[in-house]
């Protein structure tokens, strides 16, 4: 049986933590989870990646997980991501294969855009950039939106289970999804309190965005990469790609190789193998280029090192 370690990434800005398999393996990759997801995300894909050669690193993002909450008194700004992604980068300090679910798709594909020569290859499942878009004309209203539920919100949950099933159930109906695939997902994303389980999640997750960027910017953005790249998505399209400008975001990106497979949003979870196979067939046939240049240079970090 192929099982996972808990690792630790101490950064600057606090601790995020994670879920490593087939720890030593040549070939690495490094995953991050969606919005309201954690590293357990990838519980599924790891050992049909383990057992094909690589070792599969996923990290807990700010605010989900077991990694560390934002300091009260910030939110968790979509381009802050980016930071953290930096920063476990930074640690590993040596180029590795990025992969991608949803929010974190859009994340590794902003970083492998900025860095090109800290990453090798890249696969995104279910994402092309954040969405939705600025829209011309809303900014300000937005903004006071978003400012009148920053003013409210509370960081203590109010809900709480008295069973991990309970939680599980909660969770299918927003994630419909059989309880024994989703499970690892809901349990890393527990905490045990006095009055139950409760979510680890901070609250901060669900307010609204003061800033978005244009669709101008996203597929500036997309546009930019320099790495060998792979799309996956579902077919029926789910709502994390349902807007508009799909057709756009897709030429700008422009992937090596797009695949749609039977699943949905976390088709990565339902489908495991099919989603590996195509992964598998995408790294042997697009090896890492020097598609960029080299004028920066990894330092590692020396106050940790994770390897």
């Amino acid at each position: 049986m192929i099982t996972s370690k808990e690792i630790q990434f101490k950064t600057r800005f606090g601790q995020l933590a994670g879920l490593r398999w087939g720890e030593g393996l040549q070939k690495r990759i490094v995953a991050f989870h969606g919005w309201l997801d954690n590293a357990a995300s990838f519980y599924h894909i790891a050992p049909y990646l383990v057992q094909a050669g690589y070792e599969l690193t996923a990290v807990d993002f700010p605010g989900h997980g077991h990694s560390d909450h934002r300091a009260p008194g910030h939110n968790y700004g979509f381009i802050d991501y980016v930071i953290d992604v930096q920063a476990v980068m930074d640690l590993i300090a040596e180029p590795v294969i990025l992969l991608g679910h949803s929010m974190g798709a859009a994340i590794a594909q902003l970083y492998a855009a900025a860095y090109p020569e800290r990453v090798l290859q890249l696969l995104l499942i279910e994402n092309m950039g954040p969405v939705p878009a600025y829209v011309p004309g809303s900014a300000a209203k937005s903004l006071r939106q978003a400012l009148d539920v920053w003013q409210q919100h509370s960081l203590e949950h109010q809900r709480s289970y008295e069973t991990i099933d309970d939680a599980i159930q909660a969770r299918i109906q927003a994630t419909p999804m059989d309880p024994v695939i989703i499970r690892p997902l809901v349990e890393r994303g527990l905490r045990l309190t006095d009055e139950g389980y409760q979510w680890r999640t901070d609250k901060r997750l669900k307010l609204r965005s003061f800033f978005r960027m244009s669709e101008d910017q996203i597929q500036d953005f997309l546009r930019s990469l320099q790495v060998p790249c792979q799309l996956i998505v579902g077919e029926p399209r789910s709502y994390a790609l349902d807007y508009d400008t799909f057709d756009d975001r897709l030429e700008a990106l422009n992937p090596d190789q797009y695949n749609v497979l039977a699943g949905g949003h976390h088709l990565h979870m339902t489908h495991p193998q099919q989603v590996v196979d195509e992964v598998l067939t995408f790294l042997k046939a697009q090896p890492p280029v020097e598609k960029h240049s080299n004028e920066h240079t990894i330092k590692p970090d020396r106050r940790f090192h994770p390897f």
